[in-house]
């Protein structure tokens, strides 16, 4: 197969009552009230966020992602709003392998509503159905219980225990990894 390295842009994806929108300059604001969360930021590999330059730096990051076809990051926004309350997106996109890693993050106000849920399964179609591609990762500190049970929500296998995997916030630490195939996926759910 040859695929055409074309230019990727982020597509406004429409999910029940949410928006999957390209995050932007005016989402800065937003990003940092998000990244300097204590509680959102425990698990990730980032440090918590105590200036809004680091806002803007990721703003351009996520864009060079992009630019590079590595990577496309949305923000998730509540109809009708335009404040973002959180973000989800897909990295380390291999065209080769038709593969990429799924990442995601939201506001703990807003925990608990099938909020991830909505958004990731959209993600999840969009990645299958227009990315074509055949394998979406997810790896998770096993002490994220939100987050593995958000996994297995939506039909994630866990494939084994990565022991050290990570070297974050000075020590070493272990990932579970899951995945979920274009062929685990039930198409008839998201229609």
């Amino acid at each position: 197969m040859n695929h055409q390295h074309k230019e990727m842009e982020v597509p406004v994806l429409e999910a029940d009552h949410l928006q999957l929108r390209p995050i932007s300059e005016k989402d800065i604001a937003a990003l940092f009230n998000l990244f300097s969360s204590e509680k959102v930021i425990r698990f990730m590999d980032i440090e918590r966020f105590i200036n809004v330059s680091e806002a803007a730096q990721l703003v351009a990051f996520f864009r060079e992602k992009l630019l590079s076809g590595e990577g496309m990051r949305w923000g998730i926004y509540q109809e009708d709003s335009d404040t973002l309350i959180g973000t989800c997106g897909l990295h380390h996109i291999n065209r080769t392998h038709y593969k990429a890693e799924m990442g995601y993050d939201l506001l703990p106000a807003f925990w608990g509503k099938g909020i991830m849920t909505t958004s990731l399964n959209r993600l999840l179609q969009y990645a299958f159905e227009e990315l074509s591609l055949n394998r979406i990762e997810a790896v998770v500190d096993p002490a994220n219980k939100l987050s593995l049970l958000l996994l297995e929500r939506l039909g994630f296998r866990q494939e084994g225990l990565l022991r050290q995997a990570f070297f974050q916030k000075g020590h070493f630490v272990d990932t579970y990894m899951f995945s979920l195939l274009s062929s685990d996926y039930n198409y008839e759910l998201h229609y």
